[in-house]
């Protein structure tokens, strides 16, 4: 697909405020130029969200934004994800393509020209490398060598080589074509509380055939590891049993290499 094809780019959020103008700001740099829109579903937030939604919407370049507020937050993250999800349908006809996001990490600025070339109806899921950032010393930044937490040979980059086997990779690497969207807006798997993603991908191929083809060499994303207050921080207790779930979720549909 080419630079005139409209794009929806899909925030579900819970009281991100403190990260989201860097999150807009890094939009508004990879959607330049481009013809795009703003679903955000705002899942019951009590800090200033609505308020900075509402300022965003007097400068960006989308062409509009649609601003949704629940009174009641999703119990698990793929509900809230795929309450954007339900929306895009509305808008599919003149934005087919669908870039997710999260509101607490930044875009990269290659995410678009990168991948927006070879989604398509045949190629409807296409991924690309993203890299990892560590809170360090007050600031946030790019993992580096130097950070035993992810082995000495790790560059900061987690390429698409690296996820290919297991299809573990978040929704904010991708472009998705709206084809794959259900009338019910129900996208990503809701039967497991985190990792809901890496269970979708896994079931469309495996299941559906669907072609998820992998693009790599830019920067699609940048991913904050152990951000205070996201699920898995405030979930690390259950770590164990989501992943044996989400394991056994996924050896039901096609066995799983073991490395």
């Amino acid at each position: 697909m080419d630079n005139s094809t409209g794009i929806q780019v899909l925030i579900s959020s819970k009281n991100c405020a403190e990260y989201l103008r860097s999150c807009l700001s890094s939009i508004e740099v990879a959607l330049n130029g481009y013809k795009w829109i703003l679903i955000f579903c705002d899942d019951a937030s009590t800090d200033d969200t609505e308020e900075i939604i509402n300022n965003f919407k007097l400068n960006t370049s989308a062409d509009f934004v649609v601003y949704r507020k629940f009174n009641e937050p999703a119990s698990i993250v793929s509900k809230a994800k795929n309450r954007a999800c339900l929306l895009s349908l509305d808008y599919k006809s003149d934005y087919p393509v669908l870039c997710l996001m999260d509101a607490d990490d930044e875009m990269g600025p290659e995410r678009i020209s990168g991948l927006l070339p070879h989604v398509s109806p045949s190629q409807p899921i296409v991924y690309g490398d993203y890299k990892l950032k560590i809170f360090s010393d007050g600031v946030w930044r790019v993992a580096n060598q130097n950070d035993k937490l992810f082995g000495n040979d790790f560059t900061g980059t987690v390429t698409t080589s690296m996820r290919s086997v297991h299809l573990n990779f978040g929704t904010w690497s991708t472009l998705i074509h709206s084809d794959l969207m259900p009338q019910n807006g129900i996208f990503l798997r809701e039967d497991v509380d985190n990792y809901d993603e890496f269970l979708t991908w896994w079931d469309l191929k495996y299941s559906k055939n669907v072609n998820i083809v992998a693009v790599s060499g830019f920067v699609t994303h940048y991913y904050k590891v152990n951000r205070p207050n996201s699920y898995c921080y405030c979930n690390k207790s259950n770590e164990g049993e989501v992943l044996n779930k989400l394991f056994a979720l996924k050896s039901a549909i096609h066995p799983v290499p073991e490395s």
